[in-house]
């Protein structure tokens, strides 16, 4: 059961991203760069900028020998010039809005901070440390 509402759920999500982008899309061809359009699709190329980020830190697909904590500094330090990007084009707030921009990168700073501390003591209490994990799957895929 849990497996199905998982899969639906993700079914429901994929469903939900490819219909945004294809009405935010007929939205600029006919009604122009329209405030809440170029902000829904900022916000979509964020999410999947974001994703690509995760799946390029996080995996081995591209880095194989980088700790836990170098993938999250390298995420963090890519994740924000990515997000800057998007909220400029996007316009979530002025450009010359000094103070805007400060507690945006701010909250990003201490949302990342706050995630991976809560991410790691949960992983901790489940699986052990993250090196020693990451130690046991290489060692479990060279057999």
């Amino acid at each position: 059961m849990r497996n199905i509402v998982k899969s639906a759920f993700v079914r429901a999500c994929v469903t939900f991203t490819v219909a945004m982008a294809l009405w935010c899309t007929a939205g600029l061809v006919f009604a122009g760069p329209v405030e809440g359009i170029v902000i829904t699709l900022s916000l979509l190329a964020a999410a999947l900028a974001l994703c690509a980020l995760q799946a390029f830190w996080f995996t081995e697909v591209a880095l194989t020998r980088p700790s836990y904590p170098a993938r999250i500094t390298g995420f963090g330090l890519t994740g924000l010039p990515v997000l800057v990007l998007c909220a400029a084009l996007g316009g979530w707030f002025p450009l010359d809005n000094i103070g805007a921009w400060v507690s945006f990168v701010a909250i990003y700073l201490v949302t990342l901070a706050a995630i991976t501390a809560g991410y790691t003591i949960y992983y901790r209490r489940t699986a052990g440390s993250f090196d020693a994990a990451l130690a046991r799957y290489r060692e479990g895929r060279k057999e």
